[in-house]
This record gives structure tokens, sequence and C-alpha cells, in this order.
């Protein structure tokens, strides 16, 4: 058998952190596909390859970082002031999450007794409701 003279391919080494920087600047940094081959000099290829290996990796410990930046600021103390607004937004909120049980259960009372769905039937309602006002010579701001 005649012996094929074919050149030789050489591989190139790419360490992981390389492979990590690569796929933080596409996934992280948003920057676009052609840059990140063009600046790392590899393969498409080679890239999808990396991508889909270290895409979770990238996005787990940019995550980490978030949390514990986030932690870091906790460690000054909230101001008399910030205390004071923390507590009227969370009052604010308990009073929004009571408004919409209430609106909930008034839906859910006009479905079962009345037999109308609001939700479906809420454009309809609303210009029926406009048309009788009108009739009526009632305008509603």
């Amino acid at each position: 058998m005649s012996e094929l003279n074919l050149p030789s391919v050489r591989r190139r080494y790419y360490p992981v952190k390389t492979k990590l920087s690569a796929v933080r600047d596409r996934v992280i940094n948003e920057m676009g596909y052609a840059e990140v081959l063009s600046k790392y000099e590899v393969k498409p290829s080679t890239f999808h390859v990396w991508l889909h290996k270290y895409k979770s990796r990238v996005l787990s410990e940019e995550q980490h970082k978030r949390l514990s930046s986030r932690n870091y600021k906790m460690l000054y103390p909230m101001t008399d002031q910030e205390r004071a607004e923390l507590e009227t937004l969370r009052q604010e909120v308990e009073k929004q999450k009571i408004l919409v049980e209430a609106y909930e259960l008034m839906l859910e009372l006009a479905r079962e007794r009345l037999h109308v769905d609001v939700k479906k039937n809420y454009e309809e309602m609303l210009l029926a409701g406009l048309s009788r006002d009108r009739k009526n010579g009632e305008v509603k701001p």
C-alpha cells in the first residue's frame, strides 16, 4: 500500500482560561461572534464547542460575582431614612397584594355566579359601558 503524503495538521492548544475568556466575551460582554473568532484566532467549529462546554460555567460564575457584590453592599448599615422608606414600601406592597386578591375574588365570583368571564370580555364590556353612558348623556373621564 502506498504511503499518503498528507500535510500534517498542527493542533493549537488553548488554555481553559482563554476558552473561558472567549465565552465570557460572547455571552456576558455581548461581543460579536466574528469579533470573538478574530480576537482569539479560533475556528467557528472550535468556538462552538467552547460555547457548549463552558457557557453554563461562565454564567454561574457571573451570577456568583453579582451575589457576592450585593453581599458586600450589605456590610454598610442602612440609614434611618432608608429604613423608613423600606418599611413604607413593604406596607404598600402588602396593600397591593390585598387589592390583587380582592380583584381576583371579584373576578372569580363574576365568573361563577354571573357566568361572566370579565378577563375574556373586558374590552367588550368597556365598549358597551361607554356606549350606554353616552346614550344617557353622561360622560365619564
